[in-house]
């Protein structure tokens, strides 16, 4: 059994993304994916839902397990290796296999490692999201800031640098400046590494006049992410407190069709996170 995993999230945009992707990774596979989130999307109301209830992974889990399967593939929805795949999701297994046995799960690896050529197509991906923005909008000269949430760990951030590099190298012919940025981050200088956060990116040159494309590096629309999330209040806010300021947001990672390529060479490779059988 095949579950594609994120971290979850209370709002029903959000899962009903998820669902939609695994049901895209299905058919491009020819196995059956489950959305399967971490976290917090049991709390979404089922009239929110079409009158059904979202399931956490590790009922998802239980559920086919007291049904005689024994075999499972989670395949991350996550950029790196995010402190929920690599720290909670191992333990809430360890947990689960505590009380049952005899059975296999195999967490993959998500979209995007340190090696540099695996970031290609999700730079490509973002490159067509922000041209689509520019084409939209007629924008001539513009500069982009890549913003995701904003992590614990270095792992995720220096991902998330590395693709804005990589970013800046597919637009150096036009002259603009990309510069990484997170939503938030925990406090204490050993976080510091998050910086600049979007809010103070948005206020310092050239980002702070002109024209800034926000390409958004986030699956699903959320509390960030979302309509009226704190991304476009942010932008809002910098763009009230500056007159020359115009910020462009664009469209999320989660129904772009490369992700869908992304998540298929995961399956493919079938390369797992260390530490994945109980």
């Amino acid at each position: 059994m095949i579950f594609l995993t994120d971290n979850g999230s209370i709002r029903a945009a959000a899962y009903k993304n998820l669902g939609n992707i695994a049901h895209d990774l299905s058919k491009v596979i020819g196995e059956t994916v489950i959305p399967a989130p971490l976290l917090h999307a049991d709390k979404i109301a089922p009239n929110e839902l079409d009158g059904k209830s979202a399931k956490l992974l590790e009922v998802l889990l239980a559920d086919a397990y007291d049904v005689g399967i024994r075999d499972f593939t989670i395949l991350p929805l996550f950029f790196g290796p995010s402190a929920a795949l690599v720290d909670y999701l191992p333990r809430r297994l360890s947990i689960f296999s505590k009380k049952r046995s005899g059975f296999t799960i195999r967490i993959l690896n998500p979209l995007v490692s340190e090696k540099e050529d695996e970031t290609a197509l999700l730079t490509d991906l973002l490159k067509e999201r922000v041209e689509h923005v520019a084409e939209e909008f007629g924008l001539q000269h513009f500069n982009i800031i890549l913003v995701d949430h904003g992590s614990p760990r270095r792992e995720v951030n220096k991902i998330r640098n590395r693709i804005a590099r990589c970013l800046s190298e597919h637009f150096e012919v036009h002259d603009v400046e990309v510069r990484p940025a997170s939503m938030e981050r925990r406090s204490g200088t050993e976080y510091d590494f998050n910086e600049p956060l979007l809010e103070s990116s948005l206020s310092q040159p050239p980002h702070s006049s002109g024209d800034t494309v926000i390409a958004q590096l986030f699956f699903s629309p959320g509390r960030h992410a979302g309509a009226g999330g704190d991304i476009a209040t942010i932008c809002k806010k910098a763009e009230l407190e500056n007159s020359n300021l115009r910020t462009y947001r664009t469209k999320l990672v989660g129904d772009h069709p490369k992700l869908i390529d992304l998540l298929k060479l995961r399956w493919e490779e079938r390369n797992e996170i260390p530490m994945t059988h109980y």
